[in-house]
């Protein structure tokens, strides 16, 4: 198990094309751009979100990723911490029986069925900043909770390596240049609000 430090802010759609100006001008150019299409899987009861679980499969172009998380923690600053789980697959069919450890003991595998998607190009920098090493990702993209639609437009800093005080100097550099607002809301939890029609 890894523990995911992370701090996810809300951007302008409109505003994307300033923030990687700004990440340009800063001498901070992408390492990588890709599509991630991902499939969340929960039973009918979603059980899984009872005990604040998030089971997906994520395809990155020919690979496969399975991974669990918890929901964790989330100080003050915004910071979310949480357990994450990560598996490659052969396919996209989800194997539960690699997660079956950190699943609850009540759960039928058999029961997990696809629930919604999150859809999104992902540019992502690799940043060394007073001392931490940080992933700097901007996401755009939609959820899709059958037959509703509602877009992704985030950036997510995501410690590394080093203090969370390098994280949190990078985000309050990055705020005061562009309009970002911190969210404590996972795409999963967008997500399962807009299955309630609580978006």
């Amino acid at each position: 198990m890894a523990a995911e430090l992370e701090l996810k802010m809300e951007i302008a759609p409109q505003a994307s094309s300033d923030f990687i100006k700004l990440m340009s001008a800063k001498g901070w150019e992408p390492n990588s751009s890709l599509m991630l299409a991902n499939c969340y899987y929960d039973t009918p009861q979603q059980a899984l979100k009872q005990a604040r679980i998030a089971l997906r499969v994520r395809r990155i172009g020919n690979q496969w990723i399975q991974t669990l998380k918890t929901a964790g923690q989330v100080d003050a600053n915004g910071i979310s911490t949480r357990g994450e789980w990560e598996w490659e697959l052969p396919s996209s069919e989800l194997n539960p029986e690699l997660a079956r450890e950190q699943l609850p003991a009540q759960i039928d595998p058999a029961e997990l069925k696809p629930l919604f998607t999150t859809d999104f190009k992902r540019i992502a920098w690799f940043i060394e900043y007073q001392g931490a090493l940080i992933e700097v990702a901007l996401d755009q993209g939609e959820i899709f909770a059958a037959p509703k639609r509602v877009p992704i437009s985030e950036v997510e800093l995501e410690l590394k390596s080093g203090d969370i005080s390098g994280l949190l100097a990078l985000a309050e550099l990055l705020k005061s240049e562009i309009d970002l607002k911190v969210s404590t809301v996972s795409k999963a939890e967008r997500a399962q609000r807009l299955l309630e029609g609580s978006v």
